[in-house]
């Protein structure tokens, strides 16, 4: 293989090279991005989470939570509302 051909093949493997690694970093930067893009969230806020600002006491919102969303009270007590009546009497 003569000289010239040696380092034309040199060039095209360092470009090659080059093309791979500036595919990388294109790809790094696209995967920060959109790691730090929020989340769309599924559902709109809960209206007593949405209330809490104004009522702001613990209390006042477990029994809002409860009346208004028992689901989503067990979901965050981890208990139902009659075992969390036994506890916090």
């Amino acid at each position: 293989m003569d000289p010239a051909h040696r380092n034309a093949l040199v060039m095209l493997f360092q470009q090659h090279q080059n093309q791979l690694l500036q595919v990388q970093q294109a790809l790094d930067v696209r995967r920060r991005v959109r790691r730090r893009q929020r989340r769309v969230r599924a559902i709109w806020v809960r209206q007593w989470i949405n209330r809490r600002p104004q009522l702001g006491l613990y209390d006042r919102l477990m029994v809002e939570l409860r009346n208004e969303d028992p689901r989503a009270f067990k979901n965050f007590m981890r208990m139902p509302p009659v075992m969390y009546d036994e506890l916090v009497p």
